[in-house]
């Protein structure tokens, strides 16, 4: 990406030796503005497989009943003929003796007779043993052609399932919204402050230019400002105040302009008792910028008030007759005299700010302008550059001739007025300005602000603060956190465990009853009346036979099949790349204690007075892993 400025600035150091290439994170500048990055596990998008697994289908009882039935007629039919076939055959052969060759023939042909019907049966029985086979063996075929082809299709569903996964990012972007013009950010630390500010400011200085007013005496800008430079990126850093001579915050202002900041960042507590305080401070310095024409500096102003109090001046920042016109005929003796208070106070505190710009002649500004105050200890100077430079930015923004540019504000524990962030919020709320402040904690002033645009949290340390966090949130509210965490190593343990049971009972019961009975009798009778040669005697006989059979078949198939799918992951500690781990939070004042490093909470505030939280991660490493995309995720 190449911006439409080509001056540059103060350039941070290169990285360390042996950290990763920076190229890897050019990435981190394609279209689309990003607050951070949302996880979503890739194989949640799996589908399975729905068709269910064929099953073997039972021969049909009545090719079972059949081919038992014939087996069983075919043994009683062996059994009956021998028993009644052999007896006639027997008979005719007896009869044979008497009746000649005619009774033989008729043997010959009951043991024909009987051979053919116990054929019959056999035949029968073998046909129905046959056909039962057959439909087994076609329903066999049946079913392994079915399984294969079911096989076939889930092999071809998980291939294309596997593809589909593959070609899913896992990581995407968290959009800051069409809406969101303001942004206040709480919490975390400097290191976690710093990772959300390149994510950011990459992805935001695609589309617009961008303002970083670094107040945090950490440097937290340094990571986007090298990143921007290798990226072609105009970068303007300056460094205050270190190198204040090279700054442009004053640059630009028009006299009038620098005297309403300056007297802003020396009254910035701005209390009714100060007001007329800073009434005359206005005039005094009004005053002396008619008396230096066009040509106002800090240290033109700081010169002319040495000389308004009759102090000598060894310096050259104003002319003899300048000098001599100032401190004899701006302002009279009497008036000296009352002013004195605020000549001193005004030249103590413009004394160290003289050098404020003196070197930016001939530098512009860049397309990322980052504005940071290095780390010194607290002093008065350091507060009013901090001032100064919000003023600054302020005042550019409210007379900037083109789209106005994108601005964050990055809060150090001293903090600011509330009034100055509250200037800055509407000169950026009337040029549609996008406006992002990173406050470290949430407590005094920045209480009074939360809910005035789109919120974030990250880790806040102090109990109280999480408090007021989590009442802002409303409590048990549950999110759900994915985090990247630098670290390497990962034990994945996955465990599939499908039951499969069928059972199949079978019951035949075969009941057969034969009874025979026979009788035979004979009676005599003799009278011994008056004819002895008469007699009389009688015989009988008799005999029964039935048979009875009966078969009874019940067949009965039960199946049950039960899937227990576990999978569990877990992160070990080192120093190289990392990976995601997943959280589920109830909002309670601990848990946004004990947010990672980089968790990121976005709440924005619907209209019925609801909250939607949205869950992130902010480390701009997540770049270099795979399947990252630099786009919301679907």
């Amino acid at each position: 990406m190449t911006s439409p400025q080509t001056d540059t600035a103060t350039k941070f150091p290169a990285g360390p030796p042996g950290s990763p290439l920076p190229e890897h994170f050019l990435r981190l500048f394609e279209p689309g503005q990003r607050l951070g990055w949302t996880y979503r596990d890739p194989e949640s998008l799996r589908t399975p497989f729905p068709e269910p697994e064929p099953h073997r289908h039972p021969v049909p009882v009545a090719y079972q009943n059949r081919a038992h039935a014939a087996r069983l007629a075919h043994e009683a039919r062996k059994a009956s003929v021998t028993k009644a076939g052999g007896g006639i055959v027997l008979l005719f052969l007896l009869l044979t003796a008497a009746a000649g060759a005619a009774m033989a023939v008729l043997a010959v042909a009951a043991v024909a007779v009987c051979l053919v019907l116990v054929v019959h049966s056999g035949r029968t029985a073998t046909t129905a043993t046959s056909q039962l086979e057959a439909k087994h063996a076609e329903l066999e075929q049946h079913f392994q052609y079915a399984w294969h082809d079911w096989h076939q299709r889930g092999t071809q569903h998980a291939a294309a399932q596997d593809a589909w996964v593959r070609g899913h990012d896992a990581w995407g972007a968290l959009p800051a919204g069409p809406n969101a013009r303001r942004l206040d950010l709480f919490g975390g630390s400097q290191r976690s402050r710093e990772g959300f500010l390149t994510v950011f400011g990459a992805s935001t200085l695609q589309q617009q230019p961008l303002i970083v007013v670094d107040l945090t005496q950490a440097l937290i800008c340094q990571e986007l400002a090298a990143l921007a430079e290798l990226a072609d990126v105009a970068v303007d850093v300056q460094l205050l105040p270190s190198r204040m001579a090279e700054s442009g915050i004053v640059s630009g202002l028009t006299s009038l302009e620098l005297v309403d900041s300056l007297v802003e960042a020396v009254h910035a507590d701005g209390s009714e008792a100060n007001r007329a305080g800073r009434a005359l401070d206005t005039r005094i310095l009004q005053q002396l910028c008619g008396a230096l024409g066009a040509d106002v500096t800090p240290a033109r102003l700081g010169a002319g008030l040495r000389a308004l109090m009759g102090e000598i001046d060894d310096t050259e920042a104003l002319t003899r007759a300048e000098r001599n016109r100032i401190a004899d005929d701006l302002v009279g003796d009497k008036n000296k005299d009352q002013m004195r208070d605020s000549l001193l106070r005004l030249a103590s505190l413009l004394h160290p700010l003289e050098r404020l710009g003196a070197e930016r002649a001939g530098r512009g500004p860049g397309y990322l302008t980052c504005i940071a105050l290095d780390f010194v200890t607290g002093s008065a100077s350091t507060e009013m550059l901090a001032d100064l430079a919000v003023q600054s930015v302020t005042r550019r923004l409210a007379s900037f001739p083109e789209t106005a540019p994108s601005v964050v504000v990055a809060l150090g524990e001293q903090g600011i007025q509330r009034r100055h962030l509250e200037q800055l919020a509407g000169v950026c709320e009337r040029r549609g300005a996008q406006l992002t402040v990173l406050h470290p904690h949430l407590r005094e002033s920045s209480q009074d602000v939360i809910g005035g645009g789109t919120v974030g949290f990250m880790r806040l340390g102090n109990h109280q603060e999480a408090g007021i966090a989590a009442d802002f949130l409303g409590r048990q509210y549950s999110f759900v956190l994915h985090s990247l965490t630098d670290t390497d190593g990962t034990t994945v343990t996955t465990s599939l465990a499908k039951t499969i049971g069928s059972s199949v009972s079978k019951g035949t019961t075969l009941s057969e009853s034969v009874s025979r009975g026979s009788n035979w009798g004979s009676s005599n009778n003799y009278d011994s009346g008056p004819n002895p040669f008469s007699s009389g005697g009688s015989t009988s006989s008799g005999g029964s036979w039935s048979e009875t059979t009966g078969t009874s078949t019940s067949t009965t198939y039960s199946t049950n099949e039960s899937t227990s799918h576990t999978t569990s992951d877990g992160t070990s500690t080192s120093h190289a790349r990392g990976r995601q781990r997943v959280y589920e939070y109830a909002v309670e004042p601990t848990q946004l204690q004990a947010l990672a490093d980089f968790s990121l909470l976005l709440v924005d505030r619907k209209p019925d007075g609801s909250v939607a939280v949205r869950a992130a991660d902010c480390n701009p490493n997540i770049i270099l892993l795979d399947r990252v995309s630099t786009r919301p995720l679907p």
